[in-house]
């Protein structure tokens, strides 16, 4: 609006200036043509009857003739609507002051009578006959002039800015529309598999024969072709995990066999070389290893498909003191607090998974912390929810896994890992048992202290005054 409001008021300006400028040189022409028809009117009658000028006649309103010798004004008149009379001593000096270098006009202040156009004849023995028309007519038709181009460039200016307001706005309607689209489609979330993109822009905003239905055509395939892709992505997602799901079921029970013989066999150690009893206790242990990273599996299965969390109204506060007394039983090296209020505090979840959620807090603290380090579980609740905290003053977490921490499968050290039977798959199960229950988990390292943050929805006071065993 503002380019298009400038551009036309540099036309009309343009248009004006060039009006004036053609109207000033038409003036002067007219205004010269007839100083040449009053300076041969003066001549002649200079010629014919040199005596009093206030008798001559032939000369318009406004002009004045002068009969200048050896620079002196020896009689002058003035002519106007009621006839010639003598010129005024001031208009005299102006006419003295000229420099008559030519005979060529030229326009001269004559004080009270205002602009005039001169000119001059030579007589040859040193007297000049001047005359002078005015120019008042004509500069207050130059300054109407100048007052309507002005008048003019406003309005232009105001009609351009309001037509250009109307037509960009309804002009870019369209375009609205499609970044409406735009828009929403970029605040759909994609992460669940669930998420498809079907909006579209409308079949009249996406007409190819213009720029904006060029726009809304194009974005409508980028959209089709991210949704297919979801599609795709979503159906392969279901058919990992029904086959995580599928094969981690069949191998439980190959497994407990393998366990179940294996501890069998061991019952004869007496009659066993030590080689043959280290090998079945070797492979005892990694069928508990690898029975433990199929249940992960399959609760994590479970939790994708939004099974295995049966809701009801849990004491928090409880749940974490029973959880921290069953690690702190396991875990004589590590100094384990619990800081909590003499009041319950209620959410709404699953006491058992909230329960593993914690566990998986402490028990990852445990194994990635030296002896001797302290970790203090805190219950905290506001209005908006209740947070669960576990710290440790541990070394800390290394910067680069930090922010994939909460991945299936990530190990801060895969030696360490091994050494404490981790399966990577703890922090995991975490967020996913969080995020069924519509919460959040954090994480936050450094300076000596690391910090595991679960936001939980807060439960109602109607619902807390039920207490447990409300679902």
């Amino acid at each position: 609006m503002l380019w298009v409001c400038t551009l036309v008021t540099s036309l009309v300006l343009a248009v004006g200036a060039l009006s004036i400028v053609t109207m000033n040189g038409y003036v002067t022409s007219v205004a010269d043509a007839e100083l040449r028809h009053s300076l041969a009117a003066f001549d002649s009658a200079y010629t014919s009857q040199p005596g009093d000028m206030t008798d001559f006649t032939g000369q318009a309103s406004g002009t004045l003739i002068a009969v200048v010798r050896s620079g002196v004004v020896t009689r002058s008149a003035v002519f106007d609507d009621d006839g010639p009379r003598q010129a005024l001593p001031a208009t005299l000096s102006s006419i003295r002051d000229v420099t008559w270098t030519d005979d060529a006009p030229r326009t001269v202040d004559l004080g009270s009578l205002g602009r005039h156009r001169v000119a001059s004849l030579d007589k040859g023995d040193g007297t000049r006959l001047v005359s002078a028309v005015s120019l008042s007519s004509a500069e207050s038709v130059i300054v109407r002039k100048i007052v309507a181009v002005a008048v003019i460039t406003v309005i232009a200016a105001a009609l351009a800015a309001l037509g250009t307001v109307l037509l960009v706005r309804r002009a870019l309607r369209p375009l609205r529309r499609v970044a409406a689209t735009a828009a929403y489609a970029a605040d759909i979330p994609l992460a669940d598999e669930d998420h498809r993109i079907t909006t579209r822009v409308r079949r009249k905003d996406s007409d190819p024969d213009d720029e904006v239905g060029i726009v809304g055509e194009t974005l409508n395939r980028l959209l089709a072709n991210v949704d297919s892709a979801l599609a795709v992505r979503a159906e392969s997602d279901r058919r990992m995990r029904r086959f995580l799901s599928d094969a981690s079921h069949e191998l439980r029970t190959p497994l407990a066999a393998i366990q179940g013989y294996a501890e069998l066999t061991r019952q004869e150690s007496a009659a066993l070389p030590e080689t043959t009893e280290y090998a079945l206790a070797r492979i005892e242990s990694e069928s508990r290893r690898m029975s433990a990273l199929i249940a992960d599996m399959l609760l994590l299965s479970r939790l994708d498909e939004g099974q295995g969390i049966e809701m009801e109204v849990v004491d928090l506060c409880m749940l974490v003191a029973d959880a921290v007394n069953d690690v702190a039983v396991t875990s004589p090296d590590h100094r384990f607090v619990a800081e909590l209020s003499d009041d319950p505090v209620w959410v709404r979840g699953d006491d058992a998974r909230l329960h593993q959620v914690v566990t998986n807090l402490l028990t990852n603290a445990r194994n990635h912390t030296s002896p001797g380090v302290t970790v203090t579980t805190t219950v905290r609740s506001d209005p908006d929810g209740v947070t669960l905290s576990v710290v440790d003053d541990g070394a800390g977490i290394d910067p680069e896994i930090l922010p994939h921490l909460f991945g299936r499968f990530v190990r801060a050290s895969a030696s360490r890992s091994r050494a404490t039977n981790s399966t990577g798959l703890g922090l995991a199960i975490v967020a996913s048992i969080v995020a069924a229950h519509e919460g959040t988990v954090t994480a936050d390292s450094g300076g000596g202290r690391t910090e595991f943050s679960v936001r939980l929805p807060g439960v109602d006071v109607e619902v807390q005054a039920a207490g447990p065993g409300v679902r």
